[in-house]
């Protein structure tokens, strides 16, 4: 195949210096392009070599939708077929497995045809009922420029190539292991130092965190005899791990879940086992932390003495981020003496590797929203909807609504970036002072029309389709087809800058989205977050109800989902009702169940939004005086004093916080004896029976 000469003194650069990774770019027609690439494998003798997308060659690949199962790997080549499509999360992630020296290759169109070209993905990113909407693809375009205004990316055509080798400065490769050695040391001082002195130990990719534990067990199996567990998402992901103590230890017995060296081991533990699991741990290691939910990370500081949390902080689907913004909080007021240790210079490439921060550059991951124009603070704060067109024409305000998404949703991740930009069902709202960014709000358009021969299927649960989330939610959760043809906003995400929060200017800007909605027709507003008492109680304010609170808790926060909505119109408000009523008797009757072990506080918090002032009358009150006096025993009436919280949850206002606690649990939750009396520092059954005597004697003299 006849390629540019250039190209090839391009390659005879590249391997007569030390080179950073670097993205080539084969542009133009499908058979062409991937004729080219393979020419290039074959002619280069590449060794390894991953092809995602689908291919007819003998190198190995796997479809996009399978890319994580190699994020633990590395190759010479990672080849990014998007004529099978492109997904943005699969792009930043794969490229941090791509190995020193390495090239990333992008396969795709003419770049001035590419936003405009069939991506085989975009069904799988836009709800039912808009994938017919033919738009160029605005995150492609953005791509596209970010090709051209950046140096490092060369480009291949049928009539051309450019691009120039990125030398590695001398510099940049010196002292590369320095931090690595930091993070030895200091997973063995948890080990060997201090109990209850958890480390956190975070790294962008390639750093060396994995190999760091790996290296740090070896040492340590050796020094002493240690039994130390091992554990992670997935047993693929700690590779690297194994890897190092078998370098290390060549005379250990190494099984596949396994090392036993001497009189000491490292064991790999799936998290539910280890949770479980009674026996003795002199270590505990858990790699890529920030994939595991933060109930369940809060379970393993609280269980084990000597644990290190090892993260990944970019390139983790934006879980990374909700491990910095949630589990590090509240770890430190659970072992408040952690330590932390921050690994920046790469180790499987050289600093200043120019393919990462391509990535980081283009995704806006290098960036922290600031608000710096002085010249703006007397302007007057305004809202106003701005279109894809406007994100795609003007980079530096897409870059600070998607920097302000990243620092304030721990789940914002590459994928929201391209689904900003294409998603035709997705809308934007800010709010703005002069030039300086201050709040986003992000909406997604549901339900309508377009369910008009579906909607019966999804209310009785016999059909389910891409997106809708609230709006099939509810539809299939009350069996109200009529809820699912209502057209409805998602607000997906609210954002507002840490300087302006506790403004009101929150309420402000979903003010502004309720305008603009009953401007539309539209007939209700709704929400989904992971429910904790201050976001609810945020929704409560702006006449949100809350009409469901899932069984389970959700994955990324630990936090049970909540759906919040605001009917619009008086045919809205008569659905609403309906769905509140019903909500609130679910509620009751799972709450020894499923929500025994809820926050007391949020369920005390949902029952005083969901009664009336007015307080219910009781023909039992003679009954609850016994009790509170101490002439009636506890069990000959557990259910009145049950029915009575119930009916006038407002007589715990006059408790304490803890009084409150105790008889929710106690009541509401039915907890057990034992339960109670270890989480309220009660001696047993006889303390417990007191305590609620006395609170239910304060409430009968309150009312």
């Amino acid at each position: 195949m006849n390629l540019p000469e250039q190209l090839f003194r391009w390659f005879q650069q590249r391997q007569s210096k030390l080179c950073h990774r670097q993205l080539l770019v084969i542009t133009g027609r499908e058979d062409w392009v991937k004729n080219a690439a393979i020419s290039l494998l074959d002619d280069q003798d590449i060794q390894s070599t991953l092809w995602i997308g689908e291919t007819q060659t003998n190198y190995h690949n796997v479809e996009i939708k399978d890319y994580r199962s190699k994020l633990g790997h590395e190759y010479d080549w990672i080849v990014l077929d998007c004529f099978s499509g492109f997904r943005a999360n699969a792009a930043m992630a794969l490229s941090g497995t791509v190995k020193a020296n390495g090239l990333m290759v992008i396969l795709c169109p003419e770049l001035s045809e590419w936003p405009n070209y069939a991506d085989p993905e975009k069904i799988n990113r836009i709800s039912y009922g808009y994938q017919n909407k033919h738009t160029p693809s605005y995150f492609i375009r953005h791509l596209v420029s970010a090709f051209n205004e950046d140096s490092s990316v060369a480009m291949l055509s049928k009539d051309k190539f450019f691009g120039q080798a990125i030398v590695v400065e001398e510099s940049s490769n010196n002292d590369r292991y320095r931090e690595q050695e930091l993070a030895v040391k200091s997973i063995c001082s948890v080990a060997q130092g201090h109990r209850n002195r958890p480390l956190v130990l975070t790294a962008d990719r390639g750093r060396g965190k994995s190999s760091a534990l790996g290296i740090a067990a070896a040492k340590l199996m050796q020094i002493s005899a240690k039994t130390i567990c091992l554990t992670a998402p997935h047993i693929h992901t700690v590779e690297q791990v194994f890897f190092h103590i078998k370098r290390l230890l060549p005379d250990a017995l190494v099984t596949k879940n396994s090392v036993i060296y001497q009189t000491s081991s490292l064991t790999f533990k799936p998290i539910d086992i280890l949770l479980e699991d009674g026996s003795k741990v002199d270590l505990l290691l858990i790699d890529e932390a920030s994939a595991i939910p933060v109930n369940i990370l809060n379970k393993l500081a609280e269980k084990f003495t000597r644990v290190v949390f090892s993260s990944t902080v970019h390139g983790y689907e934006g879980s990374g981020r909700g491990f910095e913004m949630r589990f590090i909080k509240q770890l430190a007021l659970l072992k408040p003496n952690f330590k932390t240790v921050h690994m920046i210079q790469p180790i499987r490439w050289y600093k200043h590797d120019t393919l990462e921060q391509f990535w980081f550059n283009t995704m806006f991951q290098n960036m922290s929203h600031s608000i710096q124009n002085i010249e703006s603070m007397d302007q007057t704060i305004n809202c106003q909807h701005v279109s894809k067109a406007q994100l795609s024409s003007d980079k530096n305000l897409l870059a600070s609504i998607f920097s302000l998404l990243i620092d304030a949703h721990y789940q914002t991740s590459q994928d929201d970036l391209q689904r900003l930009l294409d998603a035709p069902e997705i809308e934007c709202f800010i709010l703005s002072r002069g030039v300086d960014l201050i709040g986003v709000a992000q909406i997604v358009e549901e339900g309508g029309n377009c369910f008009s021969e579906l909607a019966a299927n999804i209310a009785d649960c016999s059909r389910r389709v891409k997106g809708h989330l609230v709006a099939q939610n509810l539809s299939s959760s009350y069996n109200m087809s009529p809820f699912l043809l209502a057209q409805q906003w998602r607000i997906s995400r609210i954002a507002i800058a840490p300087e302006h929060q506790r403004k009101a200017l929150g309420k402000q800007l979903i003010k502004y989205v309720e305008q603009q909605a009953r401007q539309q027709h539209i007939e209700f507003l709704t929400t989904s977050f992971g429910c904790n008492t201050d976001i609810l109680k945020f929704w409560y304010s702006r006449d949100f109800l809350l009409t469901k609170l899932s069984v389970k808790p959700e994955v990324s926060s630990g936090e049970h989902s909540a759906i919040c909505i605001k009917p619009l119109t008086n045919r809205a408000l008569e659905m609403s009702g309906l769905m509140h009523k019903e909500f609130h008797q679910e509620l009751l009757y799972q709450m020894d169940k499923n929500f025994q072990y809820l926050s007391e506080d949020l369920i005390l918090q949902i029952l005083l939004f969901a009664t009336t002032a007015k307080v219910s009358p009781c023909e039992n009150i003679e009954t609850l005086k016994q009790f509170a006096i101490g002439k009636r025993a506890y069990f000959t009436c557990k259910r009145l004093l049950k029915e009575y919280l119930i009916n006038n949850p407002t007589c715990l206002l006059s408790l304490t916080t803890q009084e409150q606690a105790l008889l929710v649990a106690a009541l509401l939750q039915n907890i057990t004896d034992q339960s109670l009396a270890a989480k309220f520092s009660l001696s047993g059954k006889k303390q417990i029976e007191q305590a609620l005597k006395m609170s239910f004697a304060k409430i009968l003299i309150a009312q």
